[in-house]
């Protein structure tokens, strides 16, 4: 039996490309900040669709519009061409997010309309065969080695020397005591 759940969540032209990108974020594996850069030159690249093809990936990075991209973003242009240079490293399903030459990876140019966009993700159920264990290699009586354990041998620790504080031994008063000794002689 399918069973379909259909989630709707508000949106706007500003954000909507980074709402998708954060849905297939388990797919893309990019930081918030490649989330950003990637969903604004998607939304480039639906704004200068009427270009062709090569002039429309040169426009979207000039320098100009990298500024534009930048300031919008508040990123430093050394972080920008970091992340940007992360994103040409990156792949989905095999192919570069951003090729050789700065075309957009084409599953990723998705157009929201006026009622938004919609995607669906289908979840296969696929059995996952179980890997057999392998045998251990048996041992020949040449490979075992018996050892004895070692004795542990504790250091001599020197006595502990006692220390008399006549502060806290008991008065006696008075009292005699015979303290007598049996020596043998010598």
């Amino acid at each position: 039996m399918k069973q379909r759940k259909v989630i709707s969540l508000p949106t706007n032209e500003s954000k909507v490309y980074r709402q998708i990108l954060a849905f297939m974020n388990f797919l893309l594996n990019l930081t918030p900040q490649e989330r950003d850069v990637l969903a604004e030159l998607i939304r480039l690249d639906n704004e200068y669709a009427a270009l062709p093809k090569d002039k429309r990936a040169k426009f979207i990075l000039s320098t100009d519009v990298r500024k534009e991209i930048r300031d919008l973003l508040n990123i430093q242009e050394k972080q920008f061409n970091v992340i940007l240079s992360r994103l040409k490293k990156k792949t989905f399903f095999g192919k570069s997010l951003i090729d050789e030459n700065n075309y957009i990876h084409n599953e990723l140019l998705f157009k929201p309309d006026s009622d938004g966009f919609r995607f669906e993700v289908n979840f296969v159920m696929t059995r996952v065969k179980p890997q057999p264990i392998p045998e251990p290699e048996p041992i020949s009586d040449a490979e075992i080695i018996e050892e004895k354990p070692k004795e542990i041998k504790k250091k001599p620790q020197p006595p502990k020397e006692y220390k008399h504080d006549a502060s806290k031994a008991p008065i006696i008063e008075e009292e005699e005591f015979d303290i007598s000794l049996d020596l043998p002689n010598e």
